[in-house]
């Protein structure tokens, strides 16, 4: 009986034990994903000389944790485990983190006491170093021991990343919070629902739980993966400097001397409300209240500052502008001063659309004019990107699909009976359903310039109209990626037969209109089973000059002939009637797949004057069709002069540059759309601009410049040698009109 009582009385002990282990156990769903941090800190501790490295030579420049680690080291929360040394990848003890912590506390404004005292019984042959870090720790609450009684530490004990979480809430929950920063208890009372992409947190403790999703949020705790905390792990050293620097960032810590930050460096369209923080600390990070900072900024080609590094402060071209008060670049009486936690803000910071401005800030002596030579100046560029002013639209149809009026009845000018058609298939891309089973289209932002906008997640509306026997309209939702693009396909219609005086789905037109704000696009696709017919020539020439030799010139020119799909029409028989200047009687050639070529001659061409030629597609004598014209007017070629080897050159206008063949066409700079003479450049020349020396990129940057401008605004080259194998020297001006 009493064994039995005994037994009994154990079985209860242990159901009360689970119970209460249930207690403390948290229930968490399967996956809580939170991908996102809504409470980062918006200033950072590890800037200016704390993002400097620290020199370790086993933490590499791409580690996932060199900048913290390099951070941590900075402010002294870490010595290395030797002069060059940090091992990332060593373990953290219980000793050390007490060490890395009560270092934190002091940079964080936390007040440790100096003699504290603690309850543990197994750290007295430690240093004193280490005891009175440990003390500290209980002293302030971070730890509690590592035992029920609370009697002992474990000191040489790995410590675990789900206690990691809760001795660094703690340790935030009491830190003095800097500007834009955040502790635990925030997030605890901002948010209805605290999450992380963690979903391996059902083990841990309730309030192991809170301490990671909380510092998840602040952006403080990672994981080890991208959905894993693996809370029972033990810490690395690495993952460790992780979690201080962030901590650093939530605080006041700042680099000692001056600093400047700015909450949005980056943004779409005109920013006009950027917080900027100008922050001074003492050589032990300490803040300095009341010091002088002169605060202006310049937008424009030279940022506010002129060639020599002085600042700016005439003329409209990178105008430097006061920012707090006193006067522009110049250290007087009313500029701004730094309060009791060693900052001050300006929460107008600017830049207008498609422009940057850079803020200075420095604190050079009253009366002192700023020379960036002269003064420890520390800037923040604040940019206002292009918005969206724009939709491109490409896709897979043919650039060549016949897209003109030709129905008949309507009297269209480029009518080809072949094509005779409704009315509603006027003046659309057409798509060949034998050939063609869908039509992709792509949509790139762009901005005002013509540039591409990279901004993700813009909600494009694509209202697709598909209007064949029966007519349906849906509309769809496409978010852009990250380089703010998307692609919409669109399938071909179900062939069948055409059922009296209606249209058959096979000769279905769909309207797809893409839709961004108040920018909107519309794009047509008629889908087709009609027998190719020729609707459309191309003429190109193998290259836009020619070089003059014995007095004349050659041309090599090309006629493609495509079908209403922008197919090539490779009809059998087809012929090209080409003719050049000088030629006595038009050439015919056949157009083999599609394409007829030719090569003429011009007998005495005028250097830099383009030489015309003309070409005609044959009647074949088919009644039903209409031979299409030929525009050979975008296709000219211009007979050139090859440059004399070791010639020289002034004045020169650059009338066209050939970048993929390493060549430029130039003139004199009387007639500057004369570009008679040819020159070849490669890696081995020496480019200058403006005298100074330049890469070849620059080069041919600064060549292209306003090719097309008034005589004022072209590119001038002087050619100071020219020798076509290598050694040439190049130096192009940039009219300052430009």
């Amino acid at each position: 009986m009493f064994a039995s009582l005994s037994r009994f009385r154990r079985e209860t002990a242990v159901l009360a034990v689970l119970a209460l282990l249930a207690s403390l156990l948290v229930v968490v769903p399967v996956s809580a994903a939170d991908p996102k941090a809504d409470h980062p800190a918006m200033y950072s501790a590890c800037v200016g000389e704390a993002a400097e490295s620290a020199g370790f030579t086993d933490v590499p420049a791409g580690h996932t944790n060199a900048g913290h680690i390099d951070c941590i080291a900075y402010y002294g929360i870490t010595k290395g485990t030797s002069v060059d040394t940090y091992s990332p990848l060593m373990l953290v003890t219980r000793e050390q983190m007490a060490l890395f912590l009560t270092r934190l506390a002091g940079l964080v404004g936390i007040e440790v006491a100096s003699d504290a005292s603690h309850p543990f019984t197994d750290i007295g042959d430690l240093s004193e170093e280490s005891q009175t870090a440990i003390g500290q720790l209980a002293d302030l609450g971070i730890t509690k021991g590592n035992n029920p009684s609370g009697t002992t530490y474990g000191p040489a004990d790995p410590v675990q990343r789900d206690h990691m979480a809760l001795f660094i809430s703690r340790l935030m929950k009491k830190m003095t919070k800097g500007i834009g920063g955040a502790t635990p208890d925030d997030v605890a009372k901002g948010d209805s629902e605290v999450k992380s992409p963690f979903t391996d947190l059902g083990p841990t403790t309730k309030s192991a739980y809170d301490a990671i999703t909380q510092l998840w949020e602040l952006g403080v705790a990672s994981g080890i993966n991208d959905t894993h905390y693996g809370p029972a792990q033990s810490i690395t050293r690495a993952a460790m400097a992780g979690f201080m620097a962030g901590v650093l960032d939530h605080s006041n810590a700042r680099p000692a001397g001056l600093s400047i930050q700015a909450d949005k460096v980056s943004d779409y369209g005109a920013i006009t409300n950027a917080v900027i923080v100008v922050s001074y600390r003492s050589d032990d990070f300490a803040p300095v209240e009341g010091q002088a900072v002169d605060l202006f900024y310049g937008t424009g080609a030279n940022r506010g500052l002129e060639d020599n590094g002085k600042c700016r402060t005439t003329g409209t071209t990178g105008l430097a502008t006061v920012v707090e008060g006193g006067a522009v670049c110049e250290q007087d009486a009313n500029d701004a001063t730094t309060d009791e936690n060693g900052n001050f803000l300006i929460t107008d910071g600017m830049a207008t659309a498609g422009t940057t401005s850079v803020y200075y800030a420095w604190t050079g002596k009253s009366g002192d004019k700023f020379d960036a030579d002269d003064v420890d100046e520390k800037t923040v560029s604040i940019t206002a990107k292009l918005d969206t002013a724009a939709l491109h639209i490409s896709s897979t149809i043919s650039d060549n699909a016949y897209a003109n009026e030709y129905d008949s009845d309507a009297g269209g000018t480029t009518e080809n009976a072949a094509l005779e058609d409704d009315d509603v298939i006027n003046n659309e891309p057409r798509v060949d359903l034998d050939v063609t089973k869908s039509v992709t289209f792509t949509v790139q932002l762009r901005d005002a310039n013509g540039g591409d906008v990279s901004r993700a997640d813009q909600s494009i509306s694509v209202t697709v109209v598909m209007a064949g026997s029966t007519t349906s309209t849906n509309t769809y939702k496409v978010k852009t990626d990250a380089n703010g693009k998307i692609t919409y396909t669109i399938n071909a219609p179900t062939d069948r037969a055409d059922t009296g005086s209606n249209i058959a789905d096979d000769r279905r037109l769909d309207t797809v209109t893409f839709k961004l704000g108040s920018i909107s696009q519309t794009r047509k696709v008629l889908w087709l089973e009609d027998d190719p017919v020729r609707t459309s020539t191309k003429a190109t020439v193998s290259r836009a000059y020619t070089v003059i030799s014995s007095g004349s010139a050659r041309v090599a020119a090309t006629v493609t002939i495509y079908d209403q799909y922008g197919n090539l029409h490779r009809v059998a028989g087809q012929k090209v009637s080409f003719t050049v200047p000088s030629d006595a009687i038009a050439v015919e050639r056949g157009a083999a797949g599609g394409r007829a070529t030719y090569t003429g001659t011009a007998a005495s061409p005028t250097a830099g004057t383009a030489v015309g030629w003309s070409a005609t597609v044959v009647d074949d004598g088919d009644a039903a069709t209409v031979e299409p014209s030929v525009d050979t007017s975008n296709a000219g070629v211009t007979p050139v002069n090859v440059a004399t080897d070791d010639s020289r050159a002034t004045g020169l206008t650059v009338a066209a540059i050939y970048a993929k063949e390493d060549k430029f066409r130039a003139g004199s700079a009387a007639t500057p759309t004369d570009g008679s003479t040819l020159y070849t450049y490669d890696s081995d020349d020496t480019f200058l601009h403006n005298g100074a020396r330049v890469s070849m990129d620059k080069f041919e940057v600064q060549l292209g410049k306003n090719i097309t401008g008034t005589p004022s605004q072209v590119p001038v080259v002087t050619v100071v040698l020219y020798d076509d194998d290598g050694g040439s020297i190049f130096d192009v001006t940039t009219a300052a009109s430009e």
